[in-house]
């Protein structure tokens, strides 16, 4: 019994040390949220006015479970009112695309009729802006709007109407007509899309030490690209950070910044660095890291011809655009089970993949019809896991599973769809 128990603390002993030099990594901790924690998170940042966030989150709840309900039940005993495409189409009327906000309310109506939903719908169809609202217009303003707004689209030539239709996607924010290659809502969301915390980039040269400000134009630009990424708050991971450096008494370095996106439970981290030239002219570089296998996923640039914040701006928007164009969306198939939790999928160079880029696992299930066209309003999504892109041919990649949904198993045929 007694040389048991010494052979059992010297082989504890002999894994805690490699452990500590890493030749053993401890099981990843990483886990998916569900779709009423992603509808929860929509609500907090709603409640204070983060419409993008709350969008993105509603998104994510809505794309793992589609229908409304008075009385959802969560898990359990436990019922919540899931109103996903109502809240939905206040956060697309709040930020101005009322096309969308119309198409989300006739939802929310379709599967769970309300006094607020049909208020809400003619709140968008008057046309009156958000910020008038306060947070109600009276019924004369709304049917006065409407004539406006009737009278307004049967004049209205069908290049205009074209223009109008698209005025969100091509000029939101402070975006560029055109910079972007592809539209992230005509693509499969399956939980959330890519989460991403922005660190702050090293300085040199010459100049005022300008890297608060690059962070907070990083953040807002990667912000501002139509849901793309989630984007990390600052403050959240600021918090994580100032724990590291205490623990390091010292500055964080690239090692540390990846560690504290795992801990905040991102998908990845944006380092960079930033030099002013003696001519005054701006370049910043930015490398998005995967906190899972520390690797790179991207390395972009920006530049501009100073440092001014209308150029500090304009470098990080054509930073923002790089990344985001570089990480197309793109959906397929697992097309072999391998060994040691690999998958192998349809996806390659040709489809501008690379090696640690992520992608979600899922399953069609159940077609749902729309309650009152009969038409087929949405396939229900079984979330498998998700999976980090490796060796990637010129038609395939070998992926390794990081997330195995419990009970579930992954088979040849799933989808996939990139994060």
């Amino acid at each position: 019994m007694f040389a048991n128990k010494n052979g059992l603390k010297i082989i504890l002993s002999i894994l805690i040390l490699l452990i500590a030099f890493g030749e053993v990594k401890p099981t990843s901790a990483k886990v998916s949220l569900k779709w009423y924690q992603y509808y929860q998170r929509g609500i907090d940042y709603y409640k204070i006015g983060d419409w993008q966030r709350a969008l993105n989150s509603f998104k994510a709840s809505a794309s793992l479970e589609f229908e409304e309900r008075n009385n959802k039940r969560t898990y359990g005993m436990h019922f919540i009112k899931y109103y996903p495409h109502r809240y939905m189409a206040e956060c697309y009327y709040k930020m101005g695309d009322s096309d969308a906000a119309t198409r989300e309310i006739d939802l929310s109506l379709a599967f769970q009729h309300s006094k607020d939903a049909e208020q809400l719908k003619k709140i968008i169809a008057s046309g009156i802006a958000p910020t008038s609202v306060a947070p109600f217009p009276s019924q004369r303003e709304i049917d006065y709007q409407e004539e406006l707004n009737r009278s307004h689209r049967e004049n209205e030539t069908s290049a205009a109407q074209s223009e109008r239709k698209n005025r969100y996607y091509s000029t939101y924010g402070k975006v560029p007509v055109g910079a972007l290659t592809y539209d992230p809502d005509k693509v499969t969301q399956v939980g959330s899309r890519l989460s991403i915390a922005v660190m702050k980039f090293s300085f040199s040269g010459n100049g005022r030490d300008i890297s608060n400000d690059v962070l907070n134009e990083m953040i807002t630009t990667l912000y501002s690209l139509g849901g793309r990424f989630n984007i990390i708050e600052r403050e959240k991971i600021q918090k994580i950070i100032d724990e590291q450096i205490r623990a390091q008494s010292g500055q964080i370095d690239d090692k540390s910044a990846v560690k504290a996106g795992k801990i905040a439970g991102v998908d990845a981290v944006l380092m960079g660095s930033i030099s002013v030239s003696s001519d005054s002219s701006l370049k910043i570089w930015g490398r998005l890291i995967n906190t899972e296998t520390g690797k790179l996923i991207t390395a972009q640039d920006g530049y501009a011809l100073s440092a001014s914040p209308k150029d500090i701006n304009k470098a990080c928007m054509d930073l923002s655009i790089k990344l985001y164009n570089d990480l197309p969306l793109v959906e397929g198939y697992v097309i072999s089970i391998e060994p040691s939790d690999k998958i192998l999928l349809d996806l390659g160079k040709e489809k501008h993949m690379k090696p640690d880029m992520q992608c979600v696992i899922y399953r069609e299930g159940e077609k749902i019809k729309h309650p009152i066209t009969g038409k087929i309003a949405y396939v229900k999504k079984i979330y498998l896991g998700e999976a980090v892109l490796d060796q990637v041919q010129e038609s395939s990649s070998e992926a390794d599973v990081i997330i195995k949904e419990k009970g579930e198993r992954i088979q040849v045929g799933d989808k996939v769809v990139i994060k």
